[in-house]
């Protein structure tokens, strides 16, 4: 395999190893059940409404804190228990957005001012170091790459901060992106219902980062029989 064929295939497997710690980690840790955090989360949404979301969205898109948060989980379910009613779903997802872009501006100005190396002796080295190389290659594109998912966004802020992206360019590309994200994933969830739920699983994660990686493959074969053509 050629170097610049691992290299295209990076991401994904960067995508995949970070999956497969964060699930070895909640294991290790023995934390909640997915069944005990819906019906924690129903709780709270029942009792305090869309602050749970604006708090669980903020924890979500803290560096490190995330990790250790089932925030996907919670923001998914904040828009399921919005049922069908778009008004609400509409509120759902702007406070969501709101909570996560708060905290990625937080992730940055950690990066900017040297606070993240507080975080470094618990793991955060090397996901940082390859968060960095992301910008690094593909610029302000690596926001709208990572931000898919809050904690590899947590990672991406904090390494803008890191390299000292511009403020004000940082700001907008990442309202930008928290919010086409989180379009998606409200109109998704909105349409599957509690169907969605397996779409923030390890496995939903293993198989979409195999296709992608088995479509690298594919479009690298196709370039060489071109090229032999």
């Amino acid at each position: 395999m050629s170097k610049s064929f691992f290299k295209q295939i990076a991401l994904p497997l960067f995508f995949l190893a970070f999956a497969i710690t964060s699930y070895v980690i909640w294991k290790i840790l023995e934390l909640p059940s997915e069944a005990d955090i819906i019906q924690v989360a129903r709780n709270y949404f029942d009792r305090y409404g869309l602050i749970t979301l604006l708090i669980s969205s903020l924890l979500e898109g803290l560096l490190l804190i995330g990790w250790y948060y089932p925030g996907s989980l919670v923001i998914f379910l904040g828009v399921i228990f919005a049922g069908k009613n778009i008004p609400n779903v509409i509120e759902a997802v702007a406070i969501i957005t709101l909570g996560l872009f708060t905290a990625f501006t937080i992730n940055f100005f950690l990066g900017k001012y040297g606070w993240y190396r507080l975080l470094l002796n618990v793991g955060l080295k090397k996901s940082l170091e390859s968060a960095q190389g992301r910008l690094t290659k593909y610029g302000l594109k690596a926001i709208y790459i990572s931000f898919w998912h809050p904690n590899l966004a947590a990672l991406t802020s904090t390494a803008a901060g890191i390299l000292q992206f511009p403020f004000k360019k940082f700001i907008y590309n990442s309202l930008a992106a928290t919010i086409l994200w989180n379009i998606f994933w409200g109109t998704l969830v909105y349409i599957l219902g509690e169907a969605s739920l397996t779409l923030i699983g390890l496995r939903f994660i293993i198989i979409s980062t195999t296709v992608w990686i088995a479509y690298q493959f594919w479009s690298k074969n196709k370039q060489s029989s071109n090229i032999k053509q």
